[in-house]
């Protein structure tokens, strides 16, 4: 039934023949692609659980709750309670107007010491309700858990080894891979397997999400904004984003984009589906999508529009993007031949990211529709600053008014595109991926 439901609000909103193509790509989708959900071994859990760190690490978990219903706050609460990395505190900051909650954690409270629960005079929405339990939390680090979604038995662990990795500097924030799990956690599903911290990718979408992990000292500075409820913690994560690159400790390490914004790649979060939650069913939320795109506007100081997918964005640079953003040296979208991708964005190696997809499909969880950074373009379907332009004709051996004209085969393409882009990036430059490029 939601599929169904999800089905008509797309036909509603696009028309019959995206709704076609969506349809069709989810169900080949649903043949093509298998997951499950392989938790750790006893063997490691007990390995990780005897892991001397050199810092003692102190995370705290904070989860804002209201008239949970008891299984998932049980589960919560056993998913930080459980973990290997045991310094952690549990803060449970309670807006319900019944007792539903305490209930739960005076169960609790007698075997696990370390949850801090406060109940709140009133429910002044998400944000006020979140920022009240990381006023009192006291780890170096902070983690933010829905009420009714668990972490990992591992999660920490991989957390604390990332922040020791990365010793001296500090990590302002430390993100996981996700996936989805039904109401009674039987059935594991649709895995966010997460890039590195790209910032065009963000501006699209909160691909970041779950689970996310924040120096103290910087989200209680940056705190959550009430006016962006519903994605407070996408526009929590573009300001944390924004914040770590004014660092000094980023400016030194500016050439590994992700210095101090690292991405464990690891499925450390299940988020839980149910009928209220918006990861079953986006459209109960669709206030906190327009949030998102009012939080991209303020992180980019440009038009943002909603996609033909709920939850992700378009950032509108008008007719000269060279104008706007002075950093970027180049923007290309994709090369297409008989209904298929064969070209535009590539990998370092060369490799077409979204080689053979349909051109009417939008990859996994809509990737190939999301403007992104790119570390190739290809020079058959690309605009070019007009400082570069010299460049392209000393890499390529083309005109760059004249690239229209010349014909190239798929392989002399990645060449030539990986030739070009490669002398570009040693420049320190941006290249733009937009899928829109071309298709005009």
């Amino acid at each position: 039934m939601g599929n169904i439901g999800r089905t008509i609000s797309y036909l509603k909103r696009n028309g019959v023949k995206p709704t076609f193509y969506a349809v069709w790509e989810r169900l080949e989708q649903k043949r093509k692609y298998k997951y499950s959900y392989e938790p750790p071994s006893e063997e490691e859990l007990e390995r990780q659980r005897n892991k001397n760190f050199k810092d003692d690490i102190k995370f705290s978990v904070v989860v804002p709750a209201y008239e949970t219903l008891d299984v998932y706050m049980q589960d919560a609460i056993l998913s930080v309670m459980e973990q290997t990395y045991q310094n952690v505190e549990l803060v449970i900051a309670d807006a319900s107007e019944s007792d539903v909650v305490e209930k739960v954690v005076k169960d609790f409270s007698e075997q696990y010491k370390n949850i801090v629960y406060t109940r709140l005079e009133k429910n002044g929405g998400i944000s006020e309700n979140t920022n009240a339990g990381i006023e009192i939390a006291s780890g170096d680090y902070i983690g933010l858990l829905d009420h009714d979604d668990v972490l990992t038995p591992d999660a920490l662990y991989h957390v604390a080894r990332e922040i020791e990795r990365c010793a001296p500097a500090k990590p302002y924030l430390i993100y996981s891979d996700e996936d989805k799990t039904d109401a009674g956690m039987e059935r594991y599903y649709e895995p966010n397997i997460k890039c590195d911290l790209d910032e065009e990718l963000l501006h699209t979408n909160n691909y970041i999400c779950h689970f996310s992990v924040f120096r103290a000292d910087v989200i209680k500075e940056l705190g959550l904004r009430a006016e962006f409820d519903g994605a407070q913690d996408f526009d929590l994560v573009l300001r944390t984003v924004k914040r770590a690159k004014e660092d000094d400790a980023f400016n030194e390490t500016i050439k590994d984009q992700n210095a101090l914004i690292r991405h464990i790649s690891h499925v450390l979060y299940h988020w839980r589906c149910h009928e209220a939650s918006t990861a079953d069913n986006p459209e109960s939320k669709m206030y906190a999508y327009e949030a998102g795109r009012r939080a991209v506007e303020d992180a980019t100081g440009l038009t943002v529009s909603h996609t033909k997918h709920v939850g992700f964005y378009h950032v509108d640079y008008g007719n000269d993007i060279f104008e706007i953003r002075k950093d970027i040296a180049a923007v290309g979208g994709p090369v297409i031949r008989n209904n298929k991708v064969v070209g535009g964005l590539m990998r370092a190696d060369g490799t077409v990211v979204f080689s053979g997809l349909h051109s009417e499909f939008a990859g996994v969880l809509n990737n190939a529709t999301l403007q992104r950074g790119a570390d190739v373009l290809d020079i058959r379907n690309i605009q070019v600053r007009k400082e570069y332009r010299d460049l392209f004709k000393k890499a390529t051996g083309i005109e760059y008014e004249k690239r229209g004209d010349v014909t190239l085969d798929d392989e002399k393409a990645v060449k030539l595109s990986m030739e070009f882009c490669n002398r570009l990036r040693r420049q320190g430059v941006i290249l733009l991926y937009d899928p829109e490029i071309g298709r005009k």
